[in-house]
């Protein structure tokens, strides 16, 4: 058997394998793109429901949020509050009712004067129900709400919201209206005045209506849409309403369903003959969340698959005898002729014929290669022969270059002492410098520490005057106590673990605003003294008056209660202001210490740019008071592998020179931010600017635009040379008023 012959056999077994592979594989990514095709749509179709839930809840939520501001902000008659209930639901068919419920005696301290009218209970207490009537929709009807006082599930639409005073969307359940258990939603939002429960209002939604509404249309022919609430429970089912209440699925599923609503997170489950997908959302401010199922059958699958596997299979079939005939023209053309043309090559090399030259490929391919190597044995062999004779020449110019050698590595060594000694002398001008600029600012640093220590000291004389007073009223308090009742007891307790706990202070416009609401309260509460006692208590920390509170006011003892809450509350304050003047005094002389070279490293790590500036501007900040305004611009968080004195160093000469140039007053802005691959640093104060007669000597060594004797001329060049060291470039501009020195790092992988 030829060449030729088992070459297209091979490619005829080949190219079949690959077909019925490739067939395989068209079908299975085309049954992965229906299946991921059919999920998104049911996605698309859970958004649109829960877009249009939300819709309603919202609205819903909203409309009852209007009447819970309304009624908390004024105190509306009964019959203005019914009007409110209907017109609540009575323009919108997509709400079945609205209703209320009061605390006994707290809408208008009336209940008693309003037994046995319509809307109230046995005992006058206001709970208007309105809703459609179940016989003809286009009627109002007004009952009395019911089970607002069970402690099971059929009053959690009052006993929840009176409990958390937060709004609340309960689980889907049965209603009584007209002797007809209603299955529906309950959206609810709490009522109260000045922090004090009053009642709650709501809306009801008739989820048949609803299923009517958006859950009636089958998608995907005999897929469905449900409606499940947080409970796990189906509130609507597009194909059995007979499920509406019930559970979603087996134990296991409505489990994973539970989690898939606690999580946020959709969830998938096969059933019989399809797959059903469970999409959470939430629904305004309530915490819980609701989800839609969508029940995709495999049927949409299986639809496109089979003539998409048929086609491909012709495709193949058909295509197969076109390749093995161009494979085999192309073997003869390119393969055949070729080695032949190699052979004839071969044997005039063997005949020693060096002068044969090989023969020209339109094609640079295997067989081009294997003649460039029959060339190039050719040539090593002619080469050989050359390389003797230059080997013996190599050998004689050796010991020249040894000699050459050794000189340049004893100029080597001339020129390593030099830059040595040139080295040291500018370390000790920069320490000098350094020195000069520790100098500079010493004395300020002093008077920064004088203000936290002038502060302590105040603080230790405040701590013992209210410790005095502390001292001095203790026996009062131990007989106060003794003899008063056990509320009071309570309420005083209360009142100073809450005055302990207070951290903030409040001072200024704040305090008086605070106060005189206080006062308000206090005198609408009929207490004696109240603008007095309104201080004390917002003194306290206190930004209204609490019931504890409130009674402390009655007592008789108040004057000497007091007096010693605030004293009680001033050991708290002045204990406060000598921890956060501490708490200054360190950062300052942390910051010095870091600045003067005490905590100096001499090895390369990773450190945040951010936190090199930081140490420069924490001691010139602590030196320059509040002359110097300096603000940060710190977008970017990237780090660098270098030696941290070093940036230490370079932010020392940029800052020095701006406070010096500004003369300890002025605007400094730093930034740092990324640009592409590079980190930039940007320094810019507002100081008279760089001399023009210098602006060309700009970062030489020796040239200084200081005064005699104050500059050295090398801080700028010890900045540019740092820069250079990390791979880094910079430039400035300056005007008078205006000068900003940039600097350039690459960022490190």
């Amino acid at each position: 058997m030829s060449l030729r012959t088992r070459f297209s056999l091979y490619c005829a077994i080949v190219l079949f394998a690959f077909s019925v592979l490739l067939t395989m594989l068209v079908a299975a990514s085309a049954f992965y793109d229906s299946k991921v095709s059919s999920q998104e749509a049911a996605f698309a179709k859970a958004e649109g429901a829960s877009f249009e839930v939300r819709k309603i809840f919202s609205e819903a939520i909203s409309k009852v949020g209007e009447a819970k501001t309304r009624w908390e902000l004024t105190r509306p008659s009964r019959d203005s509050v019914e009007k409110d209930l209907v017109d609540l639901f009575q323009n919108d068919k997509r709400f079945l009712g609205a209703g209320a419920v009061f605390e006994p005696n707290l809408f208008d301290g009336r209940d008693v004067s309003f037994i046995g009218r319509k809307g109230s209970n046995s005992k006058g207490r206001f709970v208007p129900y309105f809703h459609r009537s179940i016989k003809n929709p286009d009627e109002i009807s007004l009952e009395e709400s019911v089970y607002y006082d069970n402690t099971d599930e059929s009053g959690n639409y009052y006993q929840i919201p009176k409990a958390t005073l937060s709004d609340f969307v309960g689980e889907p359940y049965f209603y009584p209206l007209e002797g007809v258990n209603i299955f529906m939603i309950s959206l609810i939002r709490p009522i109260s005045r000045h922090g004090r429960f009053i009642g709650i209002v709501g809306l009801d939604l008739k989820l048949s209506d609803l299923e009517e509404e958006l859950f009636s249309k089958r998608p995907f022919g005999d897929g469905h849409l449900a409606l499940i609430s947080p409970g796990g429970k189906y509130a609507v089912h597009g194909a059995k309403g007979i499920l509406q209440g019930k559970n979603a699925g087996t134990p296991e599923v409505k489990e994973s369903i539970q989690k898939s609503l606690a999580s946020g997170q959709p969830f998938a489950y096969p059933v019989e003959g399809g797959n059903s997908y469970i999409f959470p959302f939430s629904m305004g401010t309530y915490g819980k969340n609701w989800a839609i199922e969508v029940y995709v059958p495999d049927s949409v699958l299986w639809n496109d698959l089979g003539p998409i596997i048929l086609r491909c299979l012709l495709i193949t079939f058909a295509l197969l005898p076109v390749c093995l005939y161009f494979l085999d023209r192309f073997f003869c053309k390119y393969v055949s002729e070729g080695l032949s043309e190699a052979t004839t090559f071969a044997d005039s090399l063997g005949a020693g014929n060096y002068s044969a030259q090989i023969p020209t490929r339109k094609f640079q391919d295997e067989i081009h290669h294997l003649f460039i190597t029959l060339e190039n044995m050719k040539e090593k062999l002619l080469a050989a022969i050359d390389q003797q004779i230059r080997s013996e020449k190599i050998l004689r110019e050796s010991a020249e270059i040894y000699s050459r050698n050794e000189i340049i590595r004893l100029q080597k060594e001339e020129l390593e002492v030099t830059l040595g000694e040139l080295k040291t002398a500018q370390e000790t001008l920069l320490r000098n410098e350094r020195l000069a600029a520790i100098g500079r600012i010493s004395g300020a640093v002093s008077h920064q520490i004088n203000n936290p220590l002038g502060a302590i000291g105040a603080s230790r004389e405040n701590i013992s005057f209210y410790v005095k007073r502390i001292t001095i009223l203790l026996p009062f308090l131990f007989e106060y106590l003794s003899d008063a009742d056990e509320s009071e007891r309570e309420f005083f307790n209360i009142t100073l673990k809450r005055t302990l706990e207070n951290d903030k202070e409040q001072i200024g416009k704040k305090f008086r605003e605070t106060r005189h609401s206080i006062e308000a309260f206090l005198r609408q509460e009929q207490i004696e003294d109240a603008g007095d006692k309104a201080a004390v208590v917002a003194e306290l920390g206190f930004a209204n008056c609490p019931e504890f509170i409130l009674q402390l006011c009655r007592c008789s003892e108040w004057e000497r209660i007091s007096e010693f809450l605030m004293a009680v509350r001033g050991l708290e304050i002045s204990e406060e202001v000598i921890h956060r003047s501490t708490d200054r005094m360190y950062k300052i002389v942390s910051a010095l210490e870091t600045y003067s070279g005490t905590a100096k490293e001499d090895k390369e790590r990773w450190v945040k740019v951010s936190d090199t500036m930081e140490v420069v501007l924490g001691v010139y900040e602590g030196a320059g008071g509040n002359r110097v305004t300096v603000e940060r611009n710190y977008i970017s968080e990237a780090t660098m592998r270098c030696i941290p004195e070093d940036l230490v160093r370079l932010w020392t000469q940029i800052v020095d020179n701006a406070y010096q140039a500004m003369s300890g007053e002025g605007k400094l802005k730093v930034s740092i931010y990324d640009a592409e691959s590079k980190i930039i640093c940007e320094v810019e104060d507002s100081g008279s600017g760089i001399p023009k007669n210098i602006r060309e000597q700009v970062g030489e060594v020796l040239s200084s635009g200081k005064s005699e004797g104050v500059g050295a001329g090398i801080g700028l060049a010890v900045a540019a040379s740092i820069s250079k060291k990390y791979g880094g470039s910079w430039n400035w501009e300056s005007e008078p008023g205006c000068t900003i020195f940039r600097f350039s790092f690459p960022k490190s992988e």
